[in-house]
Formats: C-alpha cells, structure tokens, sequence
C-alpha cells in the first residue's frame, strides 16, 4: 500500500474527554458528541457549529441512534436509558440564523427503561436490544421500540462471564499496557449485520448498521437468518469473545421442552473488543468480518473461494497484529482506520492471496500507513462529500476535545488514474523542494538555537565551578601570599608624576593559576574604603569588565589613591559575572533567544581578597615632591581630621625637633619568622628594614644595605626609618633579651603616626603566621612588670583626668586637654612594651 497523504481541518474545540466515554455518531448532516460529561451536543458539520445541547442530570456513558435517525437513546451512569426526539433537517436548518446553540434540559419523564447494570444498547427494525451485567451474568434483553410505555419485553438471552489471562502481543510493549489498564475502561460493543441482498430493500440504514456478502453471512450465522434476512446481532465482551444470535428468528426448543439459547460464542481474542464491522467491498457485498482488540490482535474472517461443496465450514479464521493499544477505529471498503495512543493508521484489508492455500502462519503480514493525526479518541465515517468526487473523509475527536475532519486522499482504481502532465509534474516537483527548504530552514533555526542554549550551559557550568571554587579557598587566602589562592589579585603602589603634579596609584593584578577559564562576561570589581570613620572620607568602586583570561593570564589594572590624607585604604577585590553574558547578548542570535527581554537579570559577586594601602607602601625614595604642608600644626590638624577627630587649631607640635616612635621586637622572633641566618647585628637591621619597605614586582625595588632609610612621606615631609639592636638585662628572668628597635622619626605628626600604624600591622600579620615556631615565650621579670604596670596606669589617670578637662569647656582647657593628649601619645610610643 502507497503512503497516504492527508490533510486535516479542525472543525470545533471542546473540554478534555475521557476515552473509553468518548462517542461520536455521523447521520449524515449531524454528529451527535458525547465526551463522557453531562452533556450531549449535536454538531451541523457544514455550518461548523453545535445547534443543540442536550443537558442531562448525571454523565451520559452510551449512545445509540434510531433507524430513522429521529431519536436518539442515551444511557447514563444513573442506570436511565432517556429516549429522546432529534430535530428534523428542516427545523435544524431553521435556526442557522441563530448562533448561539439551544440548550434542553432532558427530564425524567424522557426516561424509557431504568436499570443500574445497563451497558450498551442497539435499535434494529424497531427493535431495542441492551445488553446488562448482573453479578455474573451477561443479559440480552429484547423490546419493542417504545411507542408508549412501560415498554414489552420480547426474549431474554443470557452468557455467563468467564475469567480470561490476557496474553500479550508481540507489538504491545509493557507501557502500553499499563497505559490500558491505568487509563481506559473497557466497555461491551454491540453491532449489527445484514445480508447483502438486502441493501436494496434497507438502504437507509447501511450508514449505520453493516452488511456482509451473502455466502459468508450464510456460513457464519445459518441458513435461516438468511432465507429471512434477518439481521444478527454481533457483541464484543469485555472478556474477548465475539457473541452472536439472529433478531427475527423464533425461539427453538431443545430436548426437553426448554428454551434453546440462540446465541453462540464465534471468536475469543482473549482481549477487549474495540470494533466490530465489515469491509473488502466486491461485487456482492463486503468479504470478509473485522474484529479488532483493544491490544493490538486483529481478526479478519473471509469464506474461501475453492473448497465451496465440502462439507466443513467454508470460511477461515485469520488472526493479525497491529501496534497497540487500539483506542477507536472505522471501516470503509477497502481500508480499516484505527487509533493507537500516538497515530492514527490506515490499513489495507483487500485480499492479497488465496487463502486456501496460505496457512495462518503464511499469511502476510499487515503493513500500516501514518495518517500524521495523534491522540484520536472516537472516529466516524468514513463518508464522501458530493460536491468533490472520490473524496473521503474521517471525523476524529482527540484527546484534548478537538473536533477534527480528515481529508483522505482520492481513492480511484489504478486504471482509471491519469497520469501527470509534464508542468503538473514540474510543479509538484517544486512544490516538494519548497517543502524541502521550508523544513531544513526551520531545522536549522532548531540547530541554532540547541547550540546556543547548550553554549549557555557551557557558560553557566564554568560560572558555577569558578564561583565553587572560590567560595572554598575563601578560608585559605592569606594576605601577602597569594600563592595558595588560584585566583587571586595582588597589589603594587606607585608614584606618577603629570603635569607637575605627584600622584599616587594602586596597580592590581589579577591572576588567574586555575584550570578554569574567566570568559567575557566577568568584571573586576576594587572597592576603596578608608579607614577613617570620617565623614569626609567615602568609599570609591572601580569596575574592569574584560572578555577572556586564560589559565595562567593576568590582568593588569590601575586605580588612583586620590588622597593620601585618608590612608590607610582597604582595597576589596571581586569578581561579578552579568548573567546576560549566558545568552551572548552580543551576538546576533541571541535575539531569536529572548536575550533582549531579560537585561535586567541581575549579576552573580564572589569576593577574592583585600589589600590594604598603608604609609608605608606611600613611601617615595628618590626625588622631591612638587608641594607640601606649610606647617607641622596644619600636618597635625589633616591627621586628626582623617581619623574623624573635629578639633580646634592649636599649636601642641614641638617648636624644634623631629617626632619619633619606636617598635621593639624580640631579635629572635624576628629571625624565625623572617627566616634570616645572619649572625651580624647589622645584617639583621638591614634586612628587616629592607622587608619593611620593599616594594616587590615594581622597577623601584629598595635594596637597603644599611640600618637608615630616608625617604618622603606620602605629605611629602623627609622620614627616617632606623633600626638598632639592643639588650635589655632587667626584661626577662633568664637573662638578656635581644631586642630590635625600630624607630620613626620625622617632623610630620601624620607621618608618624601613619608609619607607626603601618610597621605595627606588618608585624601583626607576621605574627598571625602559624607555619613556623621561634620556640618558648621568654618568662618576664615580676618587678618590671610591676613597674610597667604602674607607668600605665598614670598614663591611664592622665588621660581621665584630659577628658574631664575637656568636658568642662573652653577653648584654653580644649588647648591643654590637646597638650596633655599629645603628651600621653608620645610617652607611649617612647617608651613601648616589647613584643616576644
């Protein structure tokens, strides 16, 4: 079978409906729909609209339409079967100026036959047959079509039910049947089948009801049923057997007396049945009966051609399988259209062999065609359309209540089919390259926007391993070694001269030593903040977006100390990724990814480390600078100022003479924590001089080879770094103590207090490095510390004794509250503890 191309139209949209509730019946110019709710709705096709509502009080479960196609019956899950009058074509075709539906509330008085175990009903020759289920027992029971009620009761048949073990097909995968079990009720389905010779006399019913030739209807169901033509009652139980008994036949009597049942099980699929019909249409009739099951086993039951004067049955039994599980399905002359949970498939039953001489085991197997249409819950048809001739048709309703007609291709015999002309040839040759672009252009747009949306995963990974990584040796950084840190910036301070004017700037440099790769999108962020708490002084934020740093790459970036009174400075470095990074905002294609609708997602910071820019790092060695402080006073005022200290002018400096401080510390802890294998006094004060104030990675670098460095001050005021060893003989009570003296001396009291700061926080850090051991503290001597003890608590009466002054008021006790303030300062930094 060629591959059937067919278009589809949706006609209408509904609520959701329940598969095994779903039906849809076709009676020319109507649908009669009823997706398993309350409601049942009667759909003009032509119109494309419902015309009528009929609203019952509880869900309708089964549908069935009279002969004449003017009542429908309708069975609810109350155990009510409600017949009730449709409207004729002429009253339908009245209310086409309306577009809103009329809605009827269907009342009890409509109600023809009550019963809680009804199932499925069929009216045939006026005739109303149902089918119920009692405990375990099927029941047919026979009525006149109600002309009046109660309704007469004409037979009564009865097939006892029977536990069968489903077995599964090779095409049923065990999803599937789970899916069968979980999501579908199965429901008994009852049909009719007439003699083809009497198509003649009832042509009005062979929409609804089947024929089947002669010969096969002879064979199957008797010799009588055919002399009288009358039709047989087919139904598929749950169970999988294929029931049948004539409907005008008289009863017959057995042996005894009793009533001989007149039904007889053909078939047993040993699966639910989905449908029960007729087709392969030859000159007298359809050749052969259609069962289908609900998981996918198809029998096909013809007569056979040779063979006709044996006494053995002349029909054969075929059993197939199709892909399962089977939701609805339909017949037409040729073709069996069925529904599974994904397609919908069209399948050839025309006669392909004789089976006379094809075992079961050698038939063919069945091929199906994909219609292209999912998710199908009910069918009808097919029917063909008047106005276009060979045209077919399929009424589908889905799962999601979409109401849809399948236009199937013409079906002509091969003989009768002209062949193309060479331009309708040429043009559906370029309708199908056009089809051809169409779909690899929308291909390539789906390529291209998979490859960005992976490249975004990419991108977001890496940005997540960055800032895990991060976050983890976030414990172990350690200020001047960055060694351990895999990203990590480091800090080196600089002079620059312009314009004649000295300014002093803070180069950063970003190192990158992971096995990552900082892609475009991440920024260094520096945020300067002094430590000062005064209101004058604010903190600066300075952002180097940059597009890539490789393993092992730095980032060279400058930023100025604007000024120099606000020092010492922390500088916070981090980094902070733009999300919008993540969709290459840059690129052209970002725009087919919705980049555009999102620039304002926000950014992700992760803090790196923090250097601190103090007066020792401001030191200039060589040169001048352009300007300074006209006094010591105006010197000492910035200073106090920068610390948020608001005082008065006064004059507390000394009128001659430098300012000194001095810094003692153990010899021998020094020589642990620096390393340092001298022996030589001298050596020693070089070199902890020279690591003081050193500057390394810049082209400055200070060798100090002696124990005084000179050098400026960030305010430009001469300093003097000295650096002596001493012994103190009455420290500690197992003898002298070597201890370094370092010494700060300048005219600047800013100056010196800055340096002091400084030179204090370098040993503090030192000190704070737990890797190496200098061994026991040294045991202190109880008069010393006695001594110390008392010098400090003058100090302290002193400085009570300031703050009372100054409580009090007026500005001479202010300038002798400064005096006796600058007093204490300095007698605490002559005269310092010792640091061991």
């Amino acid at each position: 079978m060629e591959a059937m191309r067919c278009s589809v139209e949706y006609l209408s949209e509904f609520s959701d409906c329940q598969s095994y509730k779903t039906h849809i019946i076709h009676d020319g110019t109507n649908l009669l729909l009823t997706s398993g709710d309350t409601h049942v709705l009667v759909f003009h096709i032509q119109q494309r609209r419902v015309t009528t509502v009929l609203h019952f009080e509880t869900p309708v479960t089964y549908v069935a339409l009279s002969d004449d196609k003017l009542r429908l019956y309708a069975l609810c899950e109350s155990g009510g079967l409600y017949c009730i009058p449709l409207p004729t074509s002429s009253s339908a075709f009245s209310v086409n100026k309306s577009t809103d539906p009329v809605v009827t509330k269907i009342s009890d008085d409509c109600i023809v036959l009550r019963n809680v175990s009804l199932q499925a009903v069929i009216i045939v020759e006026k005739i109303l047959v149902t089918l119920s289920l009692h405990k375990s027992i099927w029941s047919f029971d026979v009525y006149e079509e109600p002309g009046s009620k109660p309704l007469h009761k004409l037979a009564c048949f009865r097939v006892t039910t029977v536990n069968t073990h489903a077995q599964h097909d090779s095409l049923n995968t065990t999803e599937d049947l789970i899916n069968i079990e979980k999501n579908r009720k199965s429901l008994p389905v009852l049909t009719c089948i007439y003699p083809a010779v009497s198509t003649s006399l009832r042509g009005h019913k062979s929409d609804l009801h089947h024929n089947l030739e002669l010969r096969l209807f002879r064979l199957l169901f008797g010799v009588d049923a055919s002399l009288v033509n009358s039709p047989v009652i087919l139904c598929g139980l749950p169970d999988g057997r294929i029931c049948c008994f004539p409907l005008l036949l008289p009863q017959t009597s057995g042996p005894k007396g009793e009533h001989r049942s007149p039904i007889r099980v053909l078939q047993s699929l040993e699966q639910p049945i989905v449908f029960l019909g007729t087709c392969d249409s030859g000159e007298g009739g359809p050749q052969c009966l259609v069962a289908v099951g609900q998981r996918g086993k198809l029998l096909v039951v013809r007569s056979k051609e040779a063979g006709s004067e044996n006494k053995n049955a002349d029909y054969s039994f075929n059993e197939h399988s199709i892909r399962g599980p089977v939701l609805c399905a339909c017949v037409d002359d040729k073709c069996l259209f069925y529904s599974s949970l994904n397609d919908l498939q069209a399948l050839q039953l025309t006669k392909t062999s004789s089976p006379e001489e094809a075992t079961e085991s050698q038939l063919p197997a069945l091929s199906s065609n994909s219609l292209g249409v999912h998710r199908v819950v009910a069918l009808a048809g097919p029917y063909t359309n008047a106005t276009v001739e060979g045209s077919a048709h399929l009424l589908a309703l889905s799962l999601s209540g979409k109401l849809m007609q399948v236009n199937l291709p013409q079906l002509h015999d091969k003989e009768n089919q002209s062949t193309f002309s060479s331009s309708q040839a040429g043009q559906r040759v370029k309708d199908l390259l056009a089809s051809i672009g169409n779909v690899w252009e929308k291909a390539e747009s789906l390529k291209q926007k998979l490859q960005g949306k992976n490249e975004s995963l990419k991108r977001l990974n890496q940005v997540m391993n960055v800032c895990n990584l991060l976050l983890n040796n976030r414990g172990h950084q350690k200020e001047f070694n960055m060694d351990k840190q895999p990203i990590g910036c480091r800090g080196v301070v600089r002079w620059n001269s312009l314009l004649q004017k000295d300014s002093l700037t803070l180069m950063c440099v970003l190192e990158n030593t992971s096995t990552f790769t900082l892609e475009q999108g991440w920024t260094l962020c520096l945020q300067v903040h002094p430590l000062s708490q005064s209101q004058e002084c604010s903190s600066r934020t300075y952002s180097f977006p940059f597009r890539k740093l490789d393993c092992g790459q730095k980032l060279n970036v400058t930023i100025p100390i604007e000024r120099v009174d606000e020092l010492p400075v922390n500088v916070f470095c981090s980094l902070a990724f733009t999300l919008t990074a993540l969709f290459g905002a840059s690129d052209s294609s970002s725009q087919s990814l919705g980049v555009s609708q999102h620039t304002s997602i926000g950014s992700i910071s992760v803090p790196l480390n923090t250097l601190t820019v103090d007066w020792l790092d401001a030191l200039r060695h060589e040169g001048s600078f352009t300007s300074g402080h006209n006094s010591t006073a105006d010197t000492i005022q910035a200073f106090l100022r920068s610390k948020g200290v608001l005082t008065q002018d006064s004059d507390i400096a000394p009128k001659s003479g430098p300012l000194g401080v001095v810094v003692r510390v153990s010899s021998e802890l020094l020589k642990s924590k620096l390393h340092l294998r001298t022996t030589s006094s001298a050596e020693m004060c070089s070199s902890v001089l020279n690591w003081l104030v050193s500057k390394p990675d810049t082209a400055e670098l200070v060798s100090v080879q002696t124990q005084v460095v000179c050098a400026y001050s960030p305010d430009g005021q001469p300093i003097k770094l000295l650096a002596k060893e001493v012994t103190l003989g009455d420290f500690s009570s197992e003898g002298p103590l070597n201890v370094l003296e370092i010494c700060v001396e300048s005219t600047s009291m800013a100056a010196v207090c800055g340096l002091h700061h400084a030179i204090l926080r370098r040993l503090q850090v030192l000190l704070g490095d737990r890797t190496t051991n200098h061994g026991h503290a040294k045991p202190l001597q109880a008069q010393r510390l006695c001594e110390t003890v008392r010098h400090v608590e003058s100090l302290y009466k002193d400085l009570q004794d300031a703050y009372n002054q100054a409580a009090l008021g007026g500005s001479t006790e202010s300038n002798k509250s400064s005096e006796i303030l600058f007093r204490i300062f300095l007698d605490l930094r002559a005269n310092p503890l010792v640091i061991i």
